[in-house]
């Protein structure tokens, strides 16, 4: 990108890199975590939401086939009756042509549950009150139920009162009047053995009306028939089903107007037949003639026995159970029982790690909601709706464990990266921009105040800036103590320097002869201590230095250029003090531009070089000729290889491959010198291996 410098970029990350590291796998352990979370919900959730979809529709059809039963068509069929009250319970619209009251054992008294209510007290008790929906029958309300007794049922004394034995005492309530029935309990009779075990004991009902106030007018209600049946079998000893019929006087002129052929049409049912209401009550009289109330319809559960709400056993928490009844747009709506009662039993905080779990659930995991639909065969339809996610209690649970896992994780992340900031990084970065600052001030004069205070505790950070204090102050102290040395080391080579340079100026007028080979051995040495002197001198500024260092001062040297034969430099060579040395070179001279103090340097460097890796008793070759216009001095000795690699390391300054090269022997100052003056005087000088030894090769511009 244009502007953006990487290797300012570059830099300023590697600063700080322990900040990045620290940070850096905090956050990768955060997105792990937070990766991890999502996978581990999704991948459960998506096995888990397959299985709960085929469970939602099993269900469905369970819920569909009890409706589709008889009692589920008589609930549907009266989804919107009022509750029971003290008037009784109400009267529900049976979708049955024909009801059997007459006694007999032909077949047992069917049980009506999507009309039953069942009592509170005494739930085994159940009654049920309703009108077929065949009109041909006319205005009969039929009765139905069951109720415990621990003796036999009590037949009455007709010539004395109906109510001297047990009888049902039925109050019926519609369209503001009120009709009482007295329905007593008549013993049949069978023909051939009584003890039969597979009949039961039968008993048929009679019914009289009351007719004043008083209660002690009765007459024969002809229409009210009915049977009752004491159940055989384990836990049914003292059981007893009941059915039988009432005329309901309130509604018969619209049976009447019904069952006519012709005329305005009457809807049968009538549509206030749930206002209805039917209060029926058993009353048991013992031997003694005490009267006790055994069934008491007005006692009644507000929902019958089989009901929508009901249902609710089939939900999972968190499902909807709905209800559409035909040609209306009403809507029943049915929750299981825990999810209602779920806000009461989760206190604080717990209700609130519960609403943020779910929150995160919902956000995490995808959205799968559940609508199976069922037609039933009246038209009327029902559905399972809910939200996986929230439905599922068991992953539902472990996803609130997994998120709520996974959030402390986070949290602790946070605390740590928190705790790392203010203990640890914060304090290092204290630490890097003090020691910055004290970079390069080692001087006692240097005057500076630190960005940052740093208490010395015994943290490691503390304790790491302590030392760093202790180490500065020992170099501040090292440097004092260096710059007294060096002043003293100054004084001490000046006058030794001093002391050099008068003999030896007097050795060079008394050296004057240019045959003379001593007279090149004083012009040498008063060079090199020249310039060597002139660089140990040095300037003072403060209480400190500055020197020249020998390479410094080699590089800096500019010479006195003249026009020299270097032949005549290469024969004289073999006249020096070192035997052995041979020249097998033309005497015809090569002339170059060069400081003769430098070249004589550069070739006694060289030829000493040779001298010390020779072997005993062989020669030193020198050779001089030109090609291509460069005068070539080679310098050749029979010995051992140079094994620097590469080769051309052996001209640095330092280094040396003498044999026992210590640090106050050889300084490796000789052949970094000739390299030096070579390349001073636009030439080269290379060396390499041979067979059996070295050469040294020097190329200078030869001038005519």
């Amino acid at each position: 990108m244009a502007g953006l410098d990487f290797n300012k970029l570059k830099g300023n990350i590697s600063k700080a890199s322990i900040r990045i590291y620290v940070v850096g796998v905090l956050v990768v352990m955060f997105v792990v975590v937070l990766a991890g979370t999502i996978v581990a919900l999704r991948l459960s959730f998506g096995s888990v939401v397959e299985q709960y979809d085929s469970s939602v529709k099993r269900n469905l059809q369970r819920v569909a086939y009890e409706f589709d039963s008889l009692d589920g068509r008589v609930n549907l069929s009266n989804f919107d009756a009022p509750k029971p009250d003290n008037s009784g319970i109400p009267f529900y619209k049976i979708p049955l042509e024909y009801i059997n009251v007459m006694p007999g054992h032909v077949e047992d008294v069917k049980p009506l549950l999507g009309c039953s209510y069942a009592g509170m007290d005494a739930p085994q008790n159940r009654v049920c009150a309703g009108m077929l929906t065949n009109k041909a029958l006319g205005a009969i309300a039929y009765v139905r139920g069951r109720f415990e007794k621990i003796n036999d049922l009590v037949s009455p004394r007709y010539i004395d009162d109906p109510r001297t034995g047990d009888y049902f005492l039925v109050t019926l309530s519609a369209r503001g009047t009120v009709s009482q029935f007295i329905v007593t309990f008549d013993s049949v009779k069978r023909v051939g053995d009584t003890l039969t075990p597979y009949l039961s004991p039968a008993w048929s009902l009679t019914g009289f009306r009351i007719g004043s106030s008083t209660r002690r007018a009765y007459s024969r209600e002809p229409q009210i028939k009915g049977r009752a049946l004491k159940l055989n079998g384990q836990g049914a000893a003292n059981r007893y089903e009941f059915i039988f019929q009432i005329p309901a006087y309130a509604f018969a002129d619209d049976a009447f107007q019904a069952n006519q052929a012709q005329g305005k049409a009457t809807i049968w049912p009538p549509k206030d037949i749930s206002e209805a209401r039917l209060d029926i009550k058993l009353i048991g009289n013992n031997a003694i003639g005490e009267s006790s109330i055994i069934l008491d319809s007005t006692l009644s559960e507000p929902d019958t026995v089989f009901s929508f709400d009901k249902m609710r056993n089939y939900l999972t928490p968190g499902e909807v159970l709905v209800f559409s009844p035909r040609n209306s747009s009403t809507e029943i709506e049915v929750r299981h029982s825990t999810v209602e009662n779920l806000g009461a039993k989760r206190n604080f905080p717990f209700n609130l790690i519960d609403h943020l779990t779910d929150f995160l659930i919902k956000v995490i995991v995808p959205a799968k909601n559940i609508d199976a639909l069922a037609q039933l065969p009246d038209g009327s339809s029902i559905a399972i709706r809910g939200d996986a996610s929230s439905v599922l209690g068991g992953w539902r649970m472990a996803a609130q464990s997994i998120v709520l896992l996974s959030s402390l994780i986070s949290i602790m992340l946070l605390v740590s990266y928190v705790i790392l900031r203010v203990f640890v990084l914060d304090p290092l970065y204290k630490v890097r921009r003090n020691t910055l600052h004290m970079k390069e001030r080692f001087s006692v004069v240097d005057e500076y105040r630190l960005p940052f205070h740093i208490k010395e505790s015994q943290s490691e950070v503390g304790v790491l800036w302590r030392n760093i204090l202790e180490l500065h102050e020992a170099l501040i102290a090292y440097g004092r103590s260096a710059v007294e040395r060096s002043k003293r080391e100054h004084k001490f080579l000046r006058a030794i320097g001093h002391e050099i340079r008068s003999p030896l100026q007097d050795l060079m007028l008394r050296h004057n002869d240019e045959n003379d080979p001593s007279t090149r051995y004083v012009r040498r040495i008063s060079f090199a201590v020249k310039y060597l002197y002139d660089a140990s001198l040095g300037q003072e500024i403060s209480d400190s230095f500055t020197f020249k260092t020998p390479q410094e001062a080699m590089n800096s040297l500019s010479g006195d250029i003249t026009k020299e034969n270097i032949t005549e430099y290469l024969i004289n060579a073999t006249e020096s003090a070192i035997a052995g040395i041979k020249y097998v070179g033309s005497d015809k001279a090569l002339y170059v531009m060069v400081d003769a103090d430098m070249l004589e340097s550069v070739l006694t460097a060289i030829i000493n070089n040779a001298n010390d890796f020779r072997v005993p008793d062989t020669e030193i070759i020198v050779d001089g000729y030109l090609e291509r216009g460069s005068a070539v001095v080679t310098i050749k000795n029979i010995g051992p290889h140079i094994a620097n690699d590469p080769i051309e390391e052996i001209f640095e300054y330092g280094v040396s491959v003498r044999d026992g090269a210590g640090e106050d022997e050889h300084l490796g100052q000789g052949l970094y010198m000739a390299k030096t003056f070579v390349s001073r005087l636009s030439g080269s000088l290379t060396a390499r291996n041979l067979g059996d030894g070295v050469c040294f090769e020097i190329r200078l511009p030869c001038v005519s």
